[in-house]
């Protein structure tokens, strides 16, 4: 009976750990495969901790605890190796930017935070939808959505054929302090949008377009589950 008490026990508290976990799961709708990258928070490296292909309309489901924080990016043609330039396939940064889905889950008040971050730059059209959450409304449980695809052509980024495979912003363009709210411009009252990061939010309002853009972009949701979709 001690032995039968244990293996319930233990039985109990994984069943109990399964059910904290939050599920997400990733969806391509684009006309060609993607490369989908999930990275943690504060983890530095230089290739994504999980990456997967996604071929067209097909899905694919992982989960996180219910504290994590990370984010999910897509790339166009990184799948494969054979005659392709990889160079900017990594993590996203600012010379190889990619429209970010991010999560914080468990914040404030146990809530759930995502949003849509273009201010290093962007790539595929996305959006994130939560399920589970109750009355969703504008920027409690709603569904950021980001579907721009023009690009300046001096913000644009090429690949070694010479096509654009995303675009770059304000800050990752110049790196200076005043585009990127760093030094005496990190701050909320003094950091601003740039020309391009205004034209960005005007394009896609729900979306992050610089650093301090934090009360239009901020999604929050005591979600079950979350679907990013690319395009």
């Amino acid at each position: 009976m001690h032995f039968q008490y244990i293996s319930l026990a233990i039985a109990t508290t994984l069943v109990a750990l399964s059910q904290a976990d939050k599920e997400i799961t990733v969806k391509n709708n684009c006309p060609t495969t993607i490369t989908v990258g999930v990275l943690t928070n504060g983890v530095s490296a230089g290739a994504p901790e999980m990456s997967f292909d996604l071929t067209q309309g097909a899905t694919n489901s992982f989960s996180k605890a219910d504290s994590w924080g990370g984010r999910v990016w897509g790339r166009y043609m990184c799948s494969g190796s054979a005659g392709k330039d990889l160079s900017k396939c990594g993590v996203p940064g600012a010379s190889n930017p990619a429209s970010l889905a991010e999560f914080f889950f468990k914040g404030t008040g146990g809530k759930d935070f995502y949003d849509i971050s273009l201010v290093d730059g962007f790539n595929i059209p996305m959006n994130i939808e939560p399920t589970g959450g109750a009355n969703p409304s504008g920027y409690s449980c709603g569904s950021p959505q980001c579907h721009i695809t023009s690009c300046p052509k001096e913000f644009s980024v090429l690949d070694s054929t010479g096509n654009v495979i995303s675009c770059q912003s304000d800050c990752s363009k110049s790196g200076s302090a005043e585009d990127c709210c760093t030094g005496e411009h990190n701050d909320p009252n003094v950091c601003k949008a740039g020309e391009n990061a205004a034209a960005i939010k005007e394009a896609c309002p729900d979306a992050y377009s610089f650093a301090y853009d934090d009360q239009k972009s901020t999604y929050e949701c005591a979600a079950e589950s979350f679907t990013v979709n690319f395009c």
